[in-house]
């Protein structure tokens, strides 16, 4: 089965997913009212740089153990993730900063931030598959267990939201 044509278009999905989640936090960091939320949206968009340069590092180094342009998954496991992924994943930052306006309460971006980076771990779930490489998969391990921590992170806040009832964005 052939997923997304070519390497290269995989991991430039993934370079733009860390892009959305860059904008998403920087936006409703803008937006929020609450200094322990901004705090957190600054640090999961400084964290989405960080994830930027990784992937564009694996796949300048990666690419040359692809032995074709096309991307094949026999078993069909990585084109199911990556598949459900690009159905429900933003992929350009123009949606993401749509569906920013969409943001009128500290828990809707919040249930949005969380709901974006399962998204994200789907994705990169199914690009691990697609590895040649036993190291690169183990740096898509680390972005994934990163991503996971970004939802804890995401879901304390939320806890704490709760508890405090925080009134809104600005």
């Amino acid at each position: 089965m052939l997923v997304f044509g070519t390497a290269g278009d995989v991991f430039g999905m993934a370079v733009r997913i860390e892009e959305n989640g860059k904008a998403f936090y920087l936006g409703v960091a803008e937006k929020t009212q609450d200094p322990q939320l901004n705090k957190l949206f600054q640090e999961l968009a400084a964290m989405e740089d960080g994830h930027i340069v990784v992937f564009r590092n694996l796949r300048g180094r990666l690419m040359e153990f692809f032995p074709s342009q096309t991307v094949w998954d026999p078993e069909g496991l990585a084109e199911s993730y990556l598949s459900a992924t690009a159905d429900t994943h933003v992929f350009t930052v123009e949606a993401a900063t749509d569906r920013l306006k969409k943001v009128t309460t500290p828990d809707q971006a919040l249930d949005m931030a969380i709901q974006f980076e399962r998204d994200s771990v789907a994705f990169f779930v199914g690009m691990k598959e697609i590895l040649p490489d036993p190291k690169g998969k183990s740096e898509i391990d680390e972005l994934i267990l990163a991503e996971m921590g970004h939802i804890r992170m995401l879901s304390a806040a939320k806890k704490r939201l709760a508890q405090t009832g925080d009134s809104g964005l600005s």
